[in-house]
């Protein structure tokens, strides 16, 4: 059903169509006026014919005013429904790791008689050290999911905290997947221009059965989920967190691989390829299982070059309601105007209404329009929706075109507003900034965002020759006359100072770095220890929920 998918942006701008109600009781009050001079001006001539056009006329300009009102209003609420595949930049990879530390996952059914944890420890640090280009984040799962480290690009700090696994890590009782996923799923930024990864690793048991659910929201969300399974299908006894109860705990793979196929045949995958899965199921112990996993990242580029996928946007029909709310207010005049006598006035305004649509439906290029489009949705802060408008134009506009050129640049302003810096600099290369034919402007504006770029990543004497360039082009510039001056005054700075000042030696910067990490993981401790004592000392313990 189409009700099903519709969505409404501002849905408190809707009860401004309330106002219709005082414009009806005004317009019924002016009708009562009408009518009783126009009964008087009938019984005067005898002529009982004149209040009749009159009243229809009112009325169908009342409706078609009313509707058009209402369409502007539905327009600037935001109605979207239905949806659509638009290209997007990705550029870069983030892993999200999430990491089952239930009891279940101490079962020593591991080679040589290691625990399911130990192996997990020892299958992602050998990922870690082929996943030198990509960012990465973990989370915890148990009875709930914790966000323990957000995105970063610290190998070493990912290494320290799979090295302290363990089921005391969370206080929480039972083991849920899902919470996990969902935890891992809300982390992802917003407007993020990387292609994001899932993986999880676990036994698949789970106590609260929301591992579907959570399957089925990343894959609407088209973020790929890769679930990796450890320890055998042979079942084997554990304790229990109470120390006390014993339960069989087994590698559940035929129940995470078919709920896998099955949620991947309900949501196809929306990337370059169309036969890929969105939610896969590896086992750990099958041969080539962690290179299968590292293809993901190469495929994408794993983090070295950008690439083109598809996502899917809800179609906003802000343009279909503006037409609509126009051609109302157009038939409206033409229904004031709809009497006898009126023959060719009424011709006219149907020829100016003729001439006013036809202009408006052909006046603007497409190319035109969809930079016009993203440049809106970048001042609203919708970053993807302007990627996706300024890529589309800055692929199909003619090479030399000054659509293109402004669609690259506006491309790489919106990679900059993200903090991509790379893929920034990359698209405005591939502008010929040394044609004079374009305007002085955009050329300024290029030089200014490269120096801006280079400026943040530390290379100042490079920035202001580009803040040279951009006053050249454009003496007008004066935030690229400013940032030249503070150009200036760091190199003058970084020259003063004495390269022994800013060193630091690198084995006192790994012990900062490890004192670091263990200060993180003793707070953890602390205050789920905290936690812990709190509901032994009083607190309800929820007793149903078996804590493995």
């Amino acid at each position: 059903m189409i009700f099903e998918t519709v969505s409404i942006e501002n849905p408190k701008i809707l009860l401004l169509t309330l106002m219709v109600i005082p414009a009806f009781l005004f317009i019924f009050a002016r009708y009562k006026k009408i009518k009783k001079n126009l009964t008087a001006a009938s019984a005067s001539k005898n002529d009982s014919s004149l209040f009749r056009p009159a009243k229809k006329s009112l009325l169908w300009r009342t409706i078609f005013r009313c509707f058009s009102w209402i369409f502007a209003v539905m327009a600037f609420a935001g109605i979207s429904w239905g949806a659509k595949k638009v290209p997007v930049h990705k550029s870069g990879s983030n892993i999200n790791f999430v990491f089952d530390i239930s009891y279940s996952m101490l079962a020593e059914d591991g080679p040589q008689k290691k625990s399911r944890l130990d192996c997990v420890k020892i299958y992602v640090s050998s990922l870690l050290q082929e996943l030198s280009s990509a960012s990465f984040s973990a989370v915890l799962a148990k009875g709930d999911g914790f966000v323990a480290i957000p995105e970063t690009e610290d190998a070493a700090l990912m290494e320290t905290m799979v090295e302290n696994l363990s089921p005391t890590l969370m206080t929480s009782a039972g083991s849920s997947l899902g919470n996990g996923i969902e935890a891992a799923l809300n982390a992802i930024p917003e407007h993020s221009s990387k292609s994001q990864y899932i993986w999880v690793f676990t036994d698949g048991d789970e106590t609260d059965n929301l591992l579907e659910k959570a399957l089925e929201k990343c894959a609407k969300n088209d973020v790929a989920v890769t679930l990796v399974g450890f320890g055998t299908e042979r079942e084997t006894e554990i304790i229990t967190g109470d120390g006390k109860k014993r339960v069989r705990t087994a590698l559940r793979s035929k129940e995470m691989e078919e709920l896998a196929q099955s949620i991947s045949k309900r949501n196809y995958r929306k990337s370059n390829s169309a036969n890929e899965s969105i939610i896969t199921f590896i086992d750990s112990k099958s041969p080539g299982s962690a290179w299968k996993l590292l293809n993901q990242i190469k495929a994408s580029g794993n983090g070295e070059e950008s690439t083109l996928s598809y996502e899917m946007k809800q179609l906003n029909h802000h343009s279909l309601f503006i037409l609509l709310s126009i051609l109302c207010l157009i038939f409206s005049f033409i229904a004031g105007e709809f009497r006898k006598g009126n023959g060719r006035k009424f011709k006219n305004l149907i020829a100016t209404t003729m001439i006013f649509s036809t202009i408006f439906l052909t006046s603007c290029s497409s190319e035109k329009k969809q930079v016009l489009d993203g440049v809106w949705a970048w001042y609203e802060g919708k970053f993807t929706s302007a990627t996706a408008h300024f890529l589309n134009t800055a692929q199909k506009a003619p090479k030399d075109s000054l659509a293109r050129s402004f669609a690259t640049f506006d491309l790489s302003a919106t990679y900059l507003s993200i903090g991509e810096l790379d893929a920034a600099m990359e698209r405005l290369s591939q502008l010929n900034l040394d044609d004079e034919n374009l305007p002085p402007e955009l050329r300024s504006a290029a030089f200014y965002n490269q120096g801006v770029i280079l400026e943040r990543q530390g290379d100042y004497s490079a920035a202001a020759e580009c803040f040279k360039k951009a006053i050249l082009a454009n003496q007008k510039n004066l935030n690229a006359k400013i940032n030249l001056e503070l150009c200036k005054r760091e190199l003058t700075e970084k020259q003063s100072k004495s390269a022994q000042a800013q060193m630091q030696g690198v084995n006192e910067e790994k012990a900062a770095n490890s004192e670091m990490n263990n200060e993180i993981f003793n707070l953890i401790r602390e205050q789920e220890g905290k936690k812990w004592r709190n509901m032994s000392d009083g607190g309800e313990k929820n007793n149903d929920v078996l804590d493995y």
